[in-house]
């Protein structure tokens, strides 16, 4: 945060066509809290700007224009599950927790392998039936440093959920698997809605303190 308001501060010129990459980076990434944190340090600021109001207006369009916001939903048989799926995996960046039932695709397990490896902070949540199921991926990522938790239990771990760097939540009927891919019917919705985001967060992390390692 402190790089964007050095920008806003010391840029004469404020506008989308000057605005640098990593700027704007750093605006996609924060969360609505972010966001409301920021324009109060920059309106703090505002006093020492001459014409303080224009530079204020300038400054919270600017971030209005590149906050990351996305809402959608997307339907199976079909690849558009799984291809979002595996460019958000891709563009994690500090932390991918992940309340999955069962995950045989290789694809995505190699995905979330891959995340581990550049410095992600990864958990996984899965049921402890599915781990020694067919085609499994659990024991190959757990094997490969992941952090793995399940429950032990006669009923089933059946959420299907994760949460992008505490700002996507991604969640619906798809299991991560190459038949709901292929031939099921399912859906998935993902969003960066900032109530819906922490609710699953919460949850997460409710059920990472109840559960077992693998």
């Amino acid at each position: 945060m402190t790089e964007i308001i050095n920008y806003f501060l010391t840029e004469s010129n404020l506008s989308k066509q000057t605005i640098p990459k990593q700027v704007v980076n750093q605006i996609a990434r924060l969360n609505k809290a972010g966001r409301e944190k920021l324009r109060h340090q920059l309106f703090a600021e505002a006093g020492n700007k001459p014409d303080s109001l224009l530079w204020l207006q300038r400054c919270f369009e600017l971030i209005d224009l590149f906050s990351f916001r996305f809402n959608k939903v997307f339907f199976s048989p079909g690849h558009a599950i799984k291809e979002n799926i595996l460019l958000l995996l891709e563009k994690s960046i500090e932390t991918l927790d992940l309340c999955i039932f069962t995950i045989t695709d290789k694809e995505l397990a190699a995905q979330i392998l891959a995340a581990h490896k550049r410095g992600v902070k990864v958990r996984i949540i899965t049921d402890d039936e599915k781990t020694i199921a067919k085609g499994s991926e659990i024991y190959f990522l757990e094997n490969n440093g992941l952090d793995i938790k399940i429950d032990h239990s006669r009923y089933h771990m059946h959420n299907k959920f994760g949460v992008i760097d505490n700002h996507v939540a991604i969640t619906g009927s798809f299991n991560w698997t190459y038949t709901a891919t292929k031939h099921n019917q399912e859906n998935l919705l993902a969003t960066s809605n900032f109530d819906i985001v922490n609710q699953y967060h919460d949850e997460f992390n409710r059920l990472w303190k109840s559960l077992y390692n693998l």
